[in-house]
Parts: structure tokens; C-alpha cells; sequence
């Protein structure tokens, strides 16, 4: 009997788990052995990035695995695709920041972005991400009211050590792995052309940020074919 693949889905720590809820009943049905790293639970870690490194190394796989990060969580894929460790391992960006090894989130930034983002905190904390931009905007996305409730329900006020946090060099299985960067938003062009010059496999469809919440099928189709060969 063949073993499925498994997908292993990695939100920002910006948002829940919930932002994949819609994307794993297709991924499931095209015989995808789907598993969530919930990493609210590890916000408060002394390391984040060990905490999170930590939970992705108990998705033990002998099939092929492929990890999705999505926003923010793309800095920690390098970590996460070695502490995975598959000998077939795809990592697949998606709308995501690209790795940031040697320095900080804040440290990655501009000047401009930097002190934006610093003027924000407030006694050691980031506030609620919904709260960082105009409260229609997030409305216009995800016009569904009771799919917009589950998917801010509960997202942290990340603490001031994630985004400071200096992050390690990547190990060998970051190296050996297909690396693939999906762009779903404009915002990400400039990424997306970014993660091309350093030869990842580039798709792009028209949509927003938080497409695979309005728009699972299309963002499926998007990503399982960016996997084939």
C-alpha cells in the first residue's frame, strides 16, 4: 500500500492555526496526509524558533513531505525543513517572507519598517495584527463574517523576543530540499522576485493574503502544481 505525503502547514505566529481550516479538506481528498503546527502554544518560549523547530521534528514521516509557510512563517521554514528532516522534502513559501538566517524579523527590516513596527509595541508586545491596518480592509478579504470571526479569534499579541529574535544558519536537509515560493497577493511581488533570483520554483495567481481561507480549491491547485515535477 503506497504511504501518503504529508503536508505539514506552518501559520504566522501573527495569526492561529485557523487560517488553514479551509485548505485541508482539499488537500486531504487529492491524498494528502495533512498535519497543522499550531505555534501559539510557543510564543512564550525562551526561543521561539527552538520551540517551533521542536514541534515540527515530531512530524516523523517515511514519505514524501512538503512544508508550507505562510506570511511570516517563512523565516523559521529553514529550521522547521531541518528538523523535519525528510530525505524527499519540498518547501514551499507561501505569500511568506524568505529567510532571514543571522539576523532578526526586526533586524531584516528597513529603517522605515523598523521603526514603524517598534513604535507599535506596547509593554513588550506587538498588538493584534488585525489592528495594524484599517479595520475595512480586513472586512473587504474576508467578507464572510462568521469565517473572519474564526479566523481572528484569539491571534496573539506577539511578544517583543520573536521579533528580535536572532535566527540560526540552516542545516543540510534546508540545503537538499526543492525550495518553491507561491505568490498570492501584489504585496509580495518584490519577494517573489527575490526568491526566483536565488532559483526557488516561482508560481503567482491574482488573489490576496489570506486566499487559501476564501479560496482553498484555487490555492490547492496552485500548489499541487507547483509540486509536480
Amino acid at each position: 500500500m503506497a504511504v501518503e505525503p504529508t503536508m505539514l502547514l506552518v501559520h504566522s505566529p501573527l495569526l492561529t492555526w485557523a487560517t488553514w481550516d479551509a485548505l485541508r479538506t482539499p488537500l486531504e481528498a487529492a491524498g494528502w496526509r495533512v498535519v497543522v503546527l499550531d505555534l501559539r502554544p510557543l510564543i512564550e518560549s525562551p526561543s521561539f524558533h527552538s520551540a517551533v523547530c521542536g514541534a515540527a521534528a515530531t512530524v516523523t514521516s517515511d514519505s514524501p513531505t512538503v512544508v508550507v509557510g505562510h506570511s511570516r512563517a517563512g523565516a523559521y521554514l529553514p529550521g522547521i525543513a531541518d528538523a523535519v528532516g525528510s530525505d524527499r522534502l519540498d518547501v514551499v513559501f507561501l505569500d511568506a517572507r524568505l529567510p532571514h538566517p543571522g539576523t532578526s524579523w526586526i533586524g531584516s527590516l528597513t529603517p522605515e519598517r523598523a521603526t514603524w513596527l517598534r513604535e507599535m509595541v506596547v509593554s513588550g508586545r506587538l498588538p493584534r495584527w488585525n489592528t495594524w491596518f484599517p479595520g475595512a480592509s480586513l472586512a473587504d478579504v474576508l467578507t464572510d463574517p462568521e469565517q473572519r470571526r474564526r479566523v481572528l479569534h484569539d491571534i496573539p499579541e506577539l511578544p517583543w523576543q520573536v521579533v528580535s529574535e536572532v535566527l540560526p544558519a540552516p542545516g543540510e536537509a534546508w540545503y537538499s530540499a526543492r525550495h518553491i515560493y507561491l505568490r498570492l497577493s501584489a504585496a509580495y511581488q518584490s519577494t517573489a522576485q527575490q526568491a526566483e533570483e536565488r532559483g526557488y520554483r516561482v508560481r503567482s495567481v491574482e488573489a490576496h493574503h489570506l486566499a487559501m481561507v476564501t479560496h482553498p480549491a484555487e490555492v490547492t491547485d496552485l500548489l499541487l502544481s507547483a509540486l509536480r515535477p
